[in-house]
């Protein structure tokens, strides 16, 4: 008998349900299910070398060895209490198809000593019952199949960073600034860019630059001022623009013509950041809302492939799944007409196309890019969300069956009075091609046909004035895209390289609860779509100013080393020394730094317990003797206090009559507040005898 460990009890049902439909290949099986991450790293203080106030600790803290504590006792006893009472030959790891996935069974594994277990690896790429039965019949060795030896090994490489930098550094800079600062691997370059972004939109100055055009007398041709090399010639005086303007000939003759037809290919098949980014731009869905939609698509109506992909190609083996995939297409209103027109050579066409199918690519990626499972999807039991998300998927699969999108683009190269050359562009459509099924606008401007050497008479000639605008300001969705394509912001080419081969900063699977956790605890904020950084964000990116955790070479290093860890190019402990190293010197660097006191960003009222200042937070007032000393004036009973009441409860001991507290039940009740011994207290006006 084998024991089946899913990660969640929604994907065991699944699970279950469509092995217990079949011939059982696998014979008799127990299933069970966890809750996401049941087991952990323990935290420094659970060490007892490490129980110590943050000043007194020795830094780097470093364990001998990670020790493993269960956070979900009831449901490890569960697994241990089965494991015991049964006679299991092994165990189907049944956990998500990813490293997190690897990860979540390493720890429980190692909490209880299963390592001499067998253990096999059932990995899925979507919960259909074909999809399910697939995987059973594809089981592999978790101990020592390749794939997830290095799945696992790269889950430890990060789970082992991620705690040395995050607890070893929030400590160094806490103690070293008198701020609470969580530090982390990737949060810190993260919030780096929101700042830069957000620095560049206020400082930015508009500045005014004025380019010639001039207009024929057939209305379509419009053209603008350009130098030798084609490029536009704006200049930055308007009176010495409008001399020259004025000064331009009646007519132009027509130097050269350039014409030509252009080809675009349907795009690549989506991957979780690339859908996560445009669902952003066209439905304003943040990047966890996208996720959570297509998880939902995956597993609760089955009709997505698996979600949490960094790959945009398919292998060659699913490509032969191309005709029955299709069909499921038909469920998209409108989508019939194109269907119908799709050949069995346009299929073998994008089969054999490596833009799309390429197996050396998957191989890389673990998992394929999103498509559907070959089950007709019921949008009436969708919400607006999933069944908008679906629809992206759907179309964006069915575009790489059917032609590129076909223009015929023309420049013409005007020349007035021998010293003066402008330019007209234009383009018209000869085949929308696969856009056709998008509702993306398409622009044209037809230019009527001329012959070298052609006079042209000029009908207006003009200035059109050249604003520079400020930096587009970030969005959750925007930023999930920043952190992939981070090498825009940067301008060393050799650097540029390295991290475009990175992919970035962060995996795509976790970018979303990251810029989530860095919006919760209040490092930056959403106003309307935007993302704004806070008085606390802006401190904590001055405080680290240059230190190597903000530069996100840095990082996109370190996930080339996981990576490589991962895909078996690079051995584990040679990463694992090197991430060592780097703990040791990054730590140095901090404590050997001298920084301004943070108490200059405090809000001039005293800690009535310890006397030391209070900082103003996004969540109220706390001590900035943290974390020896924890007082903190948050929302009391529900009721957000304003900066006169809590200064009036600190420097006169209590507050007028506050209106609209809350009840657990809900009822409201109106009640002054005071200090009692540090502790917060309700008062109430003596009632009439």
């Amino acid at each position: 008998m084998l024991l089946y460990i899913a990660e969640k009890p929604s994907t065991m049902i699944l699970v279950k349900k469509a092995y217990e439909r079949s011939n059982k290949p696998c014979g008799d099986i127990t299933f069970v299910a966890l809750a996401g991450h049941v087991c952990g790293l323990m935290e420094p203080k659970e060490y007892s070398q490490w129980n110590l106030k943050w000043k007194d600790l020795k830094l780097p803290m470093v364990p001998d060895s990670f020790r493993i504590k269960s956070i979900k006792p009831d449901l490890v006893k569960k697994i241990r209490d089965l494991i015991k009472s049964g006679d299991y030959k092994g165990i189907i790891v049944g956990t998500d198809s990813d490293v997190e996935g690897n990860g979540i069974y390493a720890l429980l594994e190692k909490n209880l000593h299963l390592e001499k277990m067998k253990a096999y690896r059932f990995f899925e790429t979507d919960l259909t019952d074909k999809g399910i039965m697939d995987s059973f019949k594809n089981l592999t060795d978790f101990h020592t199949c390749p794939r997830d030896v290095g799945m696992t090994q790269a889950f430890w490489i990060r789970a082992q960073f991620d705690w040395l930098i995050g607890f070893n550094l929030s400590v160094a800079y806490t103690v070293k600034t008198g701020m609470l600062m969580r530090v982390g691997r990737v949060k810190a370059p993260t919030l780096k860019l929101v700042y830069d972004n957000c620095k560049a939109i206020d400082e930015f100055s508009s500045k005014s630059s004025y380019l010639p055009v001039i207009q024929t007398k057939d209305p379509e041709m419009v053209a603008t001022l350009v130098d030798e090399e084609g490029k536009d010639l704006a200049f930055p005086e308007l009176e010495k623009t409008k001399e020259l303007v004025s000064g331009l000939g009646p007519e132009a003759i027509v130097k050269k013509t350039e014409k030509k037809e252009t080809k675009k290919p349907p795009q690549q098949l989506y991957k979780l950041s690339d859908i996560q980014v445009e669902a952003g731009q066209k439905y304003g869905y943040s990047p966890d809302e996208t996720l959570q939609a297509l998880q939902s698509l995956y597993e609760t109506h089955k009709v997505m492939s698996y979600p949490r992909t960094d790959g945009k190609h398919l292998s060659s083996e699913k490509a032969k799944e191309f005709s029955s995939l299709l069909r499921t297409v038909s469920a998209v209103p409108g989508m019939e007409p194109y269907l119908s027109s799709i050949t069995p050579e346009a299929i073998q066409k994008a089969a054999a196309n490596k833009r799309y199918v390429n197996d050396e690519e998957v191989k890389k990626s673990s998992h394929g890019a999103l498509i559907p499972t070959g089950k007709i999807p019921d949008f009436s039991k969708m919400s607006e969300m999933e069944k908008n998300v679906c629809i992206m998927v759907y179309k964006r699969f069915l575009a790489i069956f059917l032609p590129d999108l076909v223009e015929e683009k023309r420049k013409y190269l005007l020349d007035v009075d021998g010293s003066c050359l402008f330019v007209s562009r234009g383009s018209v459509i000869k085949d929308r091609g696969f856009t056709a099924i998008f509702d993306t606008k398409i622009k044209e401007l037809r230019l009527p046909d001329v012959s070298e050497g052609q006079k042209i008479g000029i009908a207006q000639k003009g200035i059109h004035e050249v604003v520079t605008r400020p930096p587009k300001r970030l969005t959750e969705a925007t930023l999930v895209d920043a952190m992939e394509d981070i090498q825009k912001y940067m301008t060393d080419r050799d650097l540029k390289k390295i991290m475009k081969e990175a992919k970035g900063i962060g995996m795509p699977s976790s970018r979303a609860q990251i810029i989530k956790d860095l919006i919760t605890t209040g490092y930056m904020e959403v106003k309307g779509k935007g993302l704004y950084i806070t008085q606390s964000g802006k401190d904590y990116i001055e405080f680290i100013g240059d230190h190597s955790i903000v530069n996100p070479e840095l990082s996109a290093e370190w996930e080339t080393h996981i990576k490589n860890v991962r895909q078996g190019t690079e051995a584990y402990e040679p990463v694992r020394e090197q991430i060592l190293g780097y703990v040791d010197q990054t730590v140095d660097e901090v404590m050997n730094r001298e920084f301004e006191v943070h108490e200059k960003k405090v809000s001039g009222l005293t800690c009535p317990l310890c006397g030391k200042p209070l900082r103003k937070t996004k969540f109220g007032y706390g001590c900035t003797g943290y974390p020896e000393c924890k007082f903190l004036i948050g929302e009391v009973a529900h009721k957000k206090l304003t900066d006169k009441q809590i200064s009036d409860l600190l420097t006169k001991g209590q507050t007028g009559m506050i209106k609209g507290f809350k009840k657990k039940d809900g009822g409201k009740f109106d009640a002054m507040l005071k200090l009692e011994n540090g502790k917060i207290a309700f008062a109430f006006p003596p009632r009439n005898q």
